[in-house]
């Protein structure tokens, strides 16, 4: 499984889904994809909001206005009662996403987070050594070193920020 991680200033929600909108990405998301850190990065993840994700908001309350009037009028006209149970249209999923607001996220579950990622570089530098340097078997380990020091920049410009309008993002998180 792979990841791209996004910070977002403004999330439009249509109850337990968000409108994806990519004017509201602050910038380019990033991807997690090497699975050492995929599996640090899942635990991180796991109590984050799951949301559905549409382009646009669906119509279901100004079609079930028209339709409870064009209902009663049937009713009336036929004089007749009906139970109509209402169910919600369908809306045009194209995936899910995690969402955490940046204030919102758990301190503890944060330095747990980085605690792994620490891990991960001491354990990958304790190993590498003038043999295997420039060994194939040791370009994983650098991928992996390069996705930590940007989880690094972005966690800590958009989660350790005082601006308001960070503090008020989300946090967006996309299953690839």
């Amino acid at each position: 499984m792979k990841y791209t991680l996004n910070f977002s200033l403004k999330l439009q929600r249509d109850d337990s889904y968000i409108i994806y909108d990519p004017e509201t990405f602050v910038e380019s998301p990033i991807s997690v994809s090497v699975p050492d850190i995929v599996k640090i990065f899942e635990e991180f993840i796991k109590d984050f909001e799951e949301v559905g994700i549409t382009e646009k908001a669906s119509n279901n309350t100004n079609k079930s206005k028209k339709d409870n009037k064009s209902d009663s009028n049937l009713a009336s006209n036929d004089s007749q009662e009906l139970s109509v149970v209402r169910t919600r249209y369908l809306v045009n999923l194209s995936g899910k996403a995690y969402i955490c607001k940046s204030k919102e996220l758990d301190q503890s579950i944060l330095d747990k987070f980085s605690l792994e990622l620490i891990k991960y570089i001491h354990d990958g530098c304790s190993r590498i050594s003038p043999d295997n340097f420039l060994a194939k078997e040791s370009s994983l380990f650098f991928s992996g070193l390069r996705e930590v020091l940007e989880l690094h920049r972005y966690l800590a410009k958009y989660t350790k920020s005082r601006k308001k309008m960070y503090q008020n993002g989300y946090l967006y998180i996309m299953p690839l």
